[in-house]
């Protein structure tokens, strides 16, 4: 009976309730229990904006020019204003924000555009060109030389931008090799002197001194490295300078020379002999060696040409061209002027009366009449001269070839053959 009593399974089930109630919170609290989160400092960035990447301007190939990271409708450059100045070009960036102009001029400068405002200005400039006449002399230490060679620079090809790798790495490959760059100005002892002079010079220490190096002097500008020229070693610094390698660094003949005390020994009693022993004569001392001749001669390339990777000698001359101002005629200016008008009628239709007045059922139109009379004049720009072009501001045409030169596609060149020179051996 018990069984069937309505308040006995109310409070069995209530009790039941409480137990899973409380076995829940066991749960919960267990499983927080086993959970542990490390507390960061304060100010600790937990979101940024990304930041946007700014236009660059890079005068990476020759004779042209690359805009990155402009995202929009269009990219103009053009030349400063003045006399001079180029036709605007303009262009579409690609979906990655880059745009390449090719075949400017080199050596001048162009503003850079940018959907309507003025992002900066760039020099296109050529290839940097070869180095050439590599001479390299040793000094008073045994770890340094002096270097001489020869590189034209002009705004052209990258001006006081251009820089000049030093490599001296061991003829055998053993050893490490020793390196240094340095600024175009910097690689002279005269510049204001001698300005874009092509003789250039520096110093590079740090050299092992029984090592054979060969030297290379690189010239970079913002297109690339021209071709190097190339100078091996016959001596050891050691050998010239007459300092061993353990003195490295240390100027010639002024190394302390130390001697060792040697401890006095006993005298030791020797037999006697019959008859004195008579010595043999010394040998003569061979007769010296010619000297060493103190110069050589080799071929180098005349001054303001250049020795290119075949071992011609050229001499690079910019385009010139003749620019002419433009000529105007003048020519009547036509333009239609009302005289009069015109009158029709017709019945009314029901339709609008389009430009007239409707009277009873009778439509009045009037229409002007025009004819065609001369106002003054216009100022028509001429026809430009037989082989001038139209560059936008003025006709241009390139000036002839100077003689002795050919035409490469993008400069005239000269030619000529090596002289001979004579340098320390």
């Amino acid at each position: 009976m018990s069984g069937n009593n309505p308040n006995m399974k109310r409070n069995a089930l209530a009790a039941l309730s409480g137990t899973i109630l409380a076995l829940a919170i066991g749960s919960i609290a267990i499983g927080s229990a086993t959970t542990a989160y490390a507390a960061d400092s304060p100010g600790t960035v937990v979101a940024a904006a990304k930041t946007a990447a700014k236009p660059a301007l890079l005068a990476n190939i020759p004779r042209g020019i690359t805009v990155t990271e402009v995202f929009g409708s269009s990219v103009t450059i053009v030349t400063r204003s003045g006399p001079g100045s180029t036709t605007p070009i303009t262009q579409t960036p690609d979906k990655a924000g880059h745009v390449t102009f090719t075949n400017l001029i080199a050596g001048a400068t162009y503003v850079v555009v940018h959907d309507g405002t003025i992002i900066g200005s760039i020099t296109p400039v050529n290839a940097v060109g070869a180095a050439s006449d590599l001479v390299v002399r040793a000094t008073s230490k045994n770890d340094t030389v002096n270097l001489d060679w020869a590189h034209q620079v002009a705004k052209t090809n990258g001006g006081a931008g251009v820089t000049y790798v030093i490599t001296a790495k061991p003829e055998t490959g053993k050893g490490a090799t020793v390196s240094s760059e340095v600024a175009g100005f910097a690689a002279r002892s005269d510049f204001a002197a001698r300005g874009n002079s092509a003789l250039k010079s520096a110093t590079l220490t740090g050299l092992d001194p029984d090592t054979l190096y060969v030297f290379t002097i690189t010239p970079k500008n913002s297109v690339g490295a021209g071709k190097p020229s190339v100078a091996k070693m016959a001596r050891s610094l050691a050998d010239i300078t007459g300092i061993k390698s353990s003195q490295a660094g240390v100027p010639a003949a002024s190394a302390p020379v130390a001697t060792e005390a040697k401890p006095v020994e006993k005298p030791v009693e020797k037999p006697a002999v019959s008859a004195p022993v008579t010595p043999a004569a010394p040998a003569p001392a061979p007769a010296p060696g010619p000297a060493a001749p103190a110069t050589k001669t080799i071929y180098v390339c005349p001054d303001a040409y250049t020795e290119t990777g075949s071992g011609v000698c050229e001499k690079i001359s910019a385009y010139t061209y003749t620019s002419l101002g433009y000529t105007y005629h003048e020519e009547p200016n036509y333009v239609q002027v009302q005289v009069g008008t015109t009158e029709r009628s017709h019945p009314f239709d029901g339709n609008a009366c389009g430009w007239g007045t409707l009277y009873g059922n009778t439509c009045y139109e009037w229409t002007a009449v025009y004819e065609t009379r001369q106002q003054g004049t216009n100022q028509v720009k001429d026809q430009a001269p037989a082989g001038y072009t139209d560059n936008g501001s003025a006709w241009t045409k390139k000036d002839a070839m100077p003689a002795g030169y050919t035409d490469n596609g993008s400069a005239w060149v000269q030619t000529a053959a090596k002289v001979a020179k004579v340098v320390p051996a």
